[in-house]
């Protein structure tokens, strides 16, 4: 059994990975509009991906939060992306947990994270009357 630290990044982007695919979404890289996962109902062959999903760690430790916010520019410059090519943004929060004591599948470590997400969409005046 390997010994992982709770904020190891293929953990955090796991659990994302596992609670989009347990709802029934067709997930792929999404490095192309600047977010971590596309999400598609049924697949890149019979549609266009309706969500870019943003993958973001939380931490019960306010410090190590600080490090990893983004400014409003940041947030402004992904979803302008985002909404050129007719997607929407999903802020995907993993709440990363103090630490992992003991695990022996994989069904109890992602029991210990837990997933929040946030939509945002871009309001255009001409668009949104």
């Amino acid at each position: 059994m390997p010994d992982w630290s709770p904020d190891n990044s293929f953990i955090i982007n796991y659990v994302a990975y596992h609670h989009y695919r347990s709802h029934g979404w067709c997930i792929r890289n999404g490095v192309k509009f600047g977010v971590d996962y596309l999400l598609y109902r049924r697949g890149p062959p019979f549609s266009h991906a309706e969500f870019g999903v943003i993958v973001v760690p939380i931490y019960s430790d306010e410090s190590k939060n600080q490090l990893i916010r983004k400014d409003w520019s940041w947030s402004s410059g992904v979803n302008r992306v985002v909404g050129g090519v007719k997607k929407v943004l999903v802020l995907c929060y993993v709440e990363v947990p103090d630490c992992i004591d003991k695990w022996h599948t994989v069904e109890e470590l992602l029991k210990k994270y837990k997933v929040r997400e946030l939509v945002l969409r871009r309001w255009i005046p001409s668009r949104n009357r």
